[in-house]
């Protein structure tokens, strides 16, 4: 991809939905660079946004629905204005086999890096659930690039995050959490961290009620280190 392609690219995605405002649904800005293991991800084909976490020097976590054509991820990144081609990374996706795009049932996904992640003050691992089924917190935190209106529009370019209480699922593998606060269209792939510790994926809301979906990390601990531990070669798309 060229400069110029990579600038007209940028200015569809800073402009996309309308005006500029925050995203996350009633979230608020977080502090610069206080969550280090956040990654944006960009489909450089049909130009959709996701956000993913690092969880080792190798591999970003994300939802599985954000796979599609040729996918490059931004570590570090606050605001959207330090988008730089240089620092673009390209990945290899690891969607879980079992994943159905109807109804999001494994909804979970490992992104190879190109190249492993330079840990700084700026670019950090989240950790994992060390058990599967791990009992956690109910309260938690989301965060992301994604829209701050119910209706999908007006994504943010710096980082937002909110507060959420989790509640009872009916399905061991999802996370829930109720009301109209936390991620928004865009936010998918995140991470949901309830006491430092990465425990969810934001994966979709529930129409009737609005309530946010997130895929359960620790029910998945077995296939996520199978993938992690796997002798990878990096293929170029």
């Amino acid at each position: 991809m060229s400069i110029l392609q990579f600038y007209f690219l940028l200015l569809h995605l800073f402009t996309q939905g309308g005006a500029l405002r925050q995203g996350v649904i009633g979230g608020r800005e977080s502090v610069p660079h206080s969550r280090p293991y956040m990654v944006f991800t960009l489909d450089l084909v049909t130009q959709e946004t996701c956000d993913g976490f690092l969880v080792t020097k190798d591999f970003v976590m994300t939802a599985a629905h954000c796979s599609k054509c040729k996918v490059i991820a931004f570590l570090g990144m606050h605001n959207k204005n330090e988008l730089r081609i240089g620092d673009a990374i390209l990945v290899e996706p690891f969607p879980h086999p079992k994943y159905n795009n109807s109804t999001f049932e494994n909804d979970i996904m490992l992104l190879k890096l190109q190249k492993p992640a330079e840990l700084s003050n700026r670019v950090r691992t989240i950790a994992l659930p060390l058990y599967e089924n791990e009992t956690f917190t109910h309260n938690c935190l989301v965060m992301g690039w994604g829209s701050q209106t119910a209706n999908g529009t007006s994504p943010s370019k710096v980082l937002r995050e909110a507060n959420v209480t989790t509640g009872n699922c009916t399905l061991p593998h999802i996370i829930c959490s109720e009301g109209f606060t936390g991620p928004g269209s865009g936010d998918s792939g995140g991470p949901l961290i309830c006491g430092d510790v990465a425990q969810g994926i934001v994966s979709n809301r529930i129409k009737k009620t609005f309530a946010a979906r997130y895929t359960r990390i620790s029910h998945y601990l077995g296939w996520i280190y199978s993938v992690i531990k796997k002798p990878h070669k990096y293929t170029k798309g």
